[in-house]
């Protein structure tokens, strides 16, 4: 999937509140009335209601992969995965809506196949970069599955409990413990 034009985003954004409030089974028109298009104009920018869906999953995941701020090639220690921690938490707070949706339509299974193939490639130099830290004995795991889920659900814990800052160190530190991260 390609990035969206203006009226793609235009289109998106008024419907990432609407699907957060109601769900995604609110329809084509309201969501073009909120973002002051004709329902027409909606599926010229998008030839269907999945596709729209779709697209709001693919961009909120191409957003927080941003926000990691990895390096591909970059070392697996401490420092540089608080800097991905950071970025993360950074970016679930600036956009709480995209991190809502995000979970919203990966939990509820609304993402086609074809958008979990798009985010799965923007997420192999991350997996990658885990994998190889776990093949290395530089962290433990019982997978790398479990790893990566580890990871993302316990940043989550830490956005849904809105820890301050003193108490995000110690989740940080936590997590290092947990999957063995020393140095």
């Amino acid at each position: 999937m390609s990035i969206m034009n203006s009226r793609q985003s235009q289109i998106a954004n008024a419907a990432i509140p609407m699907f957060l409030a109601d769900g995604v089974s609110v329809s084509t028109a309201s969501i073009a009335k909120a973002a002051g298009v004709a329902n027409g104009t909606l599926f010229n920018a998008f030839a269907t209601k999945q596709a729209l869906i779709d697209a709001i999953y693919v961009m909120a995941k191409a957003n927080m992969f941003a926000a990691l701020a990895y390096q591909p090639g970059a070392p697996f220690d401490r420092q540089v995965l608080k800097q991905c921690w950071s970025g993360y938490l950074a970016w679930a707070r600036r956009a709480p809506e995209e991190w809502r949706i995000m979970h919203l339509l990966h939990d509820a299974g609304l993402a086609s196949d074809d958008a979990q193939a798009n985010v799965n490639a923007m997420f192999a130099p991350h997996s990658t970069w885990i994998g190889d830290a776990l093949e290395a004995g530089k962290i433990q795991g019982p997978s790398l599955a479990f790893l990566q889920q580890l990871i993302l659900r316990h940043l989550d814990l830490v956005v849904t409990q809105d820890l301050n800052q003193h108490d995000e160190t110690v989740a940080f530190d936590m997590l290092c413990n947990t999957i063995g991260l020393t140095a």
